[in-house]
């Protein structure tokens, strides 16, 4: 008998450790060097564009957009996208960025 496995992914505002049911938004920034990321809520992303635009406006700019790095690589050298893209095909439900659960990763390389 085959047990069907649901995975939902939460995502969690970092600010005050809220579920994000709906919208929200993964900031990403660089200070002195170090690059940050943070997930927001719609209301705490908009208070941090608006604290930071401050600051912006007196600063220069020295670089623009980096461009995307290729999707990360698993130690058995599979992709995070191509497990995501198995998780999704069979059964289990995966944000499209994030951490995976380990739980899919198990099933993955169990898989393959």
């Amino acid at each position: 008998m085959h047990v069907a496995q649901k995975v939902v992914v939460q995502l969690i505002d970092d600010l005050d450790g809220d579920p994000i049911d709906i919208g929200g938004e993964t900031v990403n920034f660089a200070v002195n060097g170090v690059e940050y990321s943070i997930d927001l809520n719609d209301k705490n992303a908009t208070e941090f564009h608006r604290k930071m635009d401050y600051y912006i406006k007196y600063a220069t700019r020295v670089g623009g957009r980096k461009t995307a790095r290729p999707a990360r690589r698993t130690s058995n050298g599979a992709s995070t996208q191509q497990i995501r893209e198995w998780a999704n095909a069979n059964g289990y439900t995966v944000s499209a960025r994030g951490q995976i659960a380990a739980d899919i990763m198990e099933a993955y390389a169990a898989a393959n």
